[in-house]
């Protein structure tokens, strides 16, 4: 028997036994009726059978799955399929992947069966503006989200924190979804493929902006563009790039969803403060983010929504939320160093002096300062680096006081000790020297 299904508009059809289908329960969802063979995009027919004979042109392997790749004697496609050092089955096709036979050994049958349909759909569509992404999408307000990153990175998880954490939020692929350009509009689908968490949605949503994730000791968004963002999408996307073809129709929608998609890099904690981060940069309107570009003195000023990222985290501060993020600049050595330790912001009480505090000062911009006097409402604030000039607020502006310091390594250190409050008042008397101490310390990190 033969069946059909739809994934992102491109139909394709499957014959084999009633057995067959009865492993494929993920791709009732996307299930069509009778289609015209001309309509097809491919059909994959799954039996038993012989190994076929071929030639091994690469061997990719992650996660005791190994998938040999290689062609028969009269240049057919071969993909061989192997869990754990054993064959579950081979995958013949047609030179333009327009269809398929999947051998079967009765080993892994489902994992052969989902992973030769994976293949011959991401390279049957290759040049129809679609691709097939490793990665995680979650839904909202009627946009798609995609977060991309290598396995282990994170991406399930940091998709569970929007859900947890960003009200309205729904998973929509957690491994595999497909994207497509339409009518100039990329758009996101659900797909019968989605990890180790089942989630088998036959939806579309227009793609709102791609994430690409790292780990890190502190929660940083920042915009890529051009090759930056290029170089992001082309590792999560499956495809057989040693196929000119293939590379050629990967590559025009790689490029037009670089240049017609926003797309984000996000160094981060799994925790609730990195999901509100980068949900309050990446879900603003693209126009606005597009025209608006601000420094800020205290924080990486790479990202063109540096502002935006401030006055975000500024409000989760608010709301009780303890925020870490990275500091640039080198206006408080030698008790923090910017460019390698972030710091742990926590929602201020009743600061004092010797607190170290995110304020608003001078009407213009941000600053990771030490109170130095406090006059009533009047707060003055230097940094421990500088040699002289300060900066004025109110007790109003402070908008959170820091706690801890994040070293390279990801250690915590609290900011608020006797040692560290007796360095710091001696830091301070010692301002006629700090030009002669600051030179010595920097010759001796540096060596």
């Amino acid at each position: 028997m033969t069946k059909y299904y739809k994934v992102a508009e491109h139909v394709f059809g499957v014959s084999g036994e009633a057995e067959v289908f009865a492993l494929m329960t993920n791709y009732e969802a996307f299930a069509v009726g009778h289609q015209d063979a001309s309509e097809t995009v491919f059909v994959l027919t799954v039996e038993s059978g012989d190994a076929p004979e071929y030639s091994e042109e690469l061997r990719q392997s992650e996660e005791g799955q190994d998938i040999v790749c290689g062609k028969t004697a009269d240049g057919r496609p071969v993909f061989e399929y192997r869990w754990w050092n054993e064959t579950a089955g081979w995958l013949v096709s047609a030179a333009d992947y327009h269809e398929g036979r999947l051998i079967l050994t009765g080993q892994h049958t489902k994992m052969a069966i989902d992973n030769a349909l994976m293949v011959l759909y991401a390279l049957a569509t290759a040049s129809e503006d679609t691709v097939l992404f490793h990665a995680a999408v979650v839904s909202h307000e009627g946009k798609g989200y995609m977060f991309l990153g290598p396995s282990g990175t994170g991406k399930s998880t940091h998709a569970r924190l929007w859900l947890q954490y960003i009200a309205g939020t729904e998973l929509v692929n957690d491994d595999n979804p497909v994207v497509r350009l339409t009518d100039g509009v990329f758009s996101v689908c659900g797909s019968p493929w989605s990890g180790k968490t089942p989630c088998y949605r036959n939806v579309s949503y227009p793609l709102g902006g791609i994430v690409l994730l790292s780990q890190a000791p502190y929660n940083k968004i920042e915009r890529l563009g051009g090759l930056q963002a290029y170089a992001a999408l082309v590792q999560s996307i499956s495809g057989k790039r040693w196929d000119e073809r293939i590379a050629d129709g990967l590559h025009q929608t790689e490029n037009a969803l670089a240049t017609k998609v926003p797309v984000w890099h996000l160094a981060c904690l799994p925790d609730e403060a990195a999901a509100k981060l980068c949900f309050g940069a990446i879900a603003q309107k693209s126009e606005e983010l597009s025209h608006r570009s601000h420094g800020s003195h205290g924080f990486s000023s790479r990202a063109t929504n540096d502002k935006l990222i401030i006055e975000e985290a500024v409000r989760l501060v608010s709301e009780g939320v303890c925020v870490t993020l990275p500091v640039d600049g080198q206006s408080m050595l030698p008790f923090i160093i910017g460019g390698k330790e972030s710091v742990i912001l926590q929602k201020p009480e009743q600061p004092t002096v010797g607190d170290v505090v995110l304020a608003w000062v001078n009407g213009c911009r941000y600053v990771v300062h030490r109170i130095i006097r406090i006059e009533g409402e009047a707060v003055t604030l230097m940094g421990d680096g500088n040699l002289a000039g300060t900066e004025q607020c109110t007790l109003g502006d402070i908008k959170a006081i820091v706690t801890h310091l994040v070293d390279a390594k990801g250690k915590r250190h609290a900011i608020d000790t006797s040692w560290r409050r007796w360095a710091a008042r001696l830091w301070w008397q010692l301002r006629p020297m700090r030009r002669y101490l600051l030179y010595a310390y920097r010759l001796v990190k540096s060596e």
